[in-house]
């Protein structure tokens, strides 16, 4: 396969496994709050959103695709409790359950009394089939679902923009500042950064199995760079639309859950044709992240909590068993369970991603202590 390919797959695979379900959700929630400052609401979400999660993939490549020991910097019990508290948010306990409950959402526009447990019992058993042929993730979602994904949204994000004006200039400078720090908190919510410290393993190996990767190394990094300017291009412009479409709609979005603001849109534009779009755009979306979270959080269960006594197919049946019954609690129940455990976390994780990679390229030192103060600080500005 020729360089550029190779670039071209990786960055739709990278932008696949970072689109998610709350990568649909998250950007319309900044446009529609953002009270017409939506260019610096949405810069917000591309810092924490786009930017910052790429910083995570970077800092994974330097350290070869190893988190133990990205994370045993932090200390032994690190390299457990962190992947099991990350990796329990980002599947079953949180992001998996949520891509259901969202693709659930968009599916009721084609069949509007189906019930969430069938539904989520359904995606399950679809999951499993998909990720048990985990050697093909990479392929797959470069290849096919990705896309069909980009297709899908593109024909919602045109006909939405091409059907009402630009919303009007925002008055209030003094909300301008509210409306970036609504897009820094969305941000965290997508759980990208997380996403990015265990994503990053399958594009690495990836890459790594190419034949010009094996005979000059020193390619890697490159080729990597190239491939997030891909991924990364591709995730900031929809969040951009998504943001504007947000603002565009607001008034109409203002009783809507956040996970049906993408199908209220859809319906207001499309009419007709709306359901079966969007059905298919929010599904391949979540598809494409529940794909690799299953996957992750399975095999970590098998290593590590299981010590390898159990095949992988227990494992991932363990994981979507699990799955399945965080769903039944809906969009609302899972966000209120992982949003303030964000808000406190991440700050101290974009330092240590920071510092990480000055720590490869630059000889930085200092890790544990910068970590903890800013996790101290965040707690201290929350009064807790």
């Amino acid at each position: 396969m020729k360089t550029h390919k190779i670039i071209f797959s990786t960055g739709l695979a990278m932008f696949s496994m970072f689109f998610g379900s709350g990568n649909l959700v998250f950007p319309l929630v900044v446009g529609q709050l953002s009270q017409g400052h939506y260019l610096i609401a949405g810069l917000g979400i591309l810092l924490t959103g786009v930017f910052v999660p790429f910083l995570g993939s970077l800092a994974m490549l330097l350290f070869n695709g190893q988190s133990n020991d990205f994370f045993a910097r932090l200390g032994k019990p690190a390299t457990f409790w962190f992947p099991l508290i990350a990796l329990s948010l980002m599947g079953p306990f949180g992001v998996l359950a949520r891509c259901i409950t969202v693709a659930h959402g968009a599916f009721k526009l084609v069949l509007a009394d189906t019930p969430l447990w069938i539904f989520s019992l359904v995606s399950c058993a679809l999951i499993f089939g998909l990720t048990i042929r985990k050697r093909k993730i990479v392929q797959l979602l470069g290849s096919i679902l990705t896309p069909l994904l980009i297709l899908s949204l593109t024909a919602i994000v045109v006909f939405a923009i091409a059907s009402t004006d630009l919303p009007p200039a925002a008055q209030d400078a003094g909300s301008s500042w509210a409306g970036f720090k609504q897009g820094i908190f969305q941000g965290y919510q997508t759980m990208d950064l997380l996403a990015a410290f265990f994503f990053s393993v399958f594009v690495i190996k990836h890459l790594k199995e190419h034949k010009s990767m094996q005979e000059d190394p020193s390619r890697s990094l490159p080729v990597f760079l190239k491939s997030s300017l891909v991924g990364a291009g591709l995730l900031s412009l929809i969040y951009l639309f998504l943001v504007l479409m947000g603002s565009m709609y607001a008034s109409d979005l203002a009783l809507v859950p956040p996970q049906e603001m993408l199908g209220a849109i859809a319906q207001k534009t499309l009419g007709p044709m709306a359901a079966p779009i969007v059905c298919v755009a929010v599904i391949l979306a979540c598809l494409t992240t529940a794909i690799v979270l299953a996957s992750l959080f399975a095999d970590f269960f098998r290593k590590e909590i299981a010590k390898e006594k159990i095949p992988p197919f227990v494992a991932l049946i363990v994981t979507l068993l699990i799955t399945f019954l965080i769903s039944t609690l809906e969009f609302a129940g899972i966000a209120r369970i992982i949003g303030p455990i964000l808000e406190v976390c991440y700050p101290s994780l974009i330092v240590l991603t920071i510092l990480s990679i000055f720590q490869k390229l630059w000889g930085w030192k200092s890790l544990r202590a910068p970590t903890a103060v800013a996790l101290a600080i965040k707690l201290i500005s929350l009064g807790i």
